[in-house]
């Protein structure tokens, strides 16, 4: 059995309008910005889906992640799930 709770906060960036980009341009954004807040591209991958997958990373750093998305102008959905497998 697994249990799953989670909780979800969209966060509309005010400082500048929200701009249009096709995915491999964001793919690209989004792994410069990574590289840029010191989060190693060994463990980011994209998966089958086109998800970006990050392994475990440190709160301070997925903190300035976001701050820097931020600024680009983009708009970030955040959920935060916590899964039990019960077994």
């Amino acid at each position: 059995m697994l249990l799953q709770s989670s909780e979800t906060f969209t966060h509309s960036c005010f400082k500048q309008p929200k701009k249009n980009h096709n995915d491999k341009d964001l793919q690209k954004m989004l792994m410069q910005v990574l590289q840029n807040v010191g989060i190693s591209s060994d463990k980011v991958q994209f998966n089958e889906n086109d998800v970006l997958e990050i392994g475990q990373i440190p709160n301070l750093k997925l903190h300035t992640l976001m701050l820097e998305i931020e600024k680009l102008g983009l708009e970030m959905k955040y959920t935060k799930k916590t899964m039990i497998e019960i077994c």
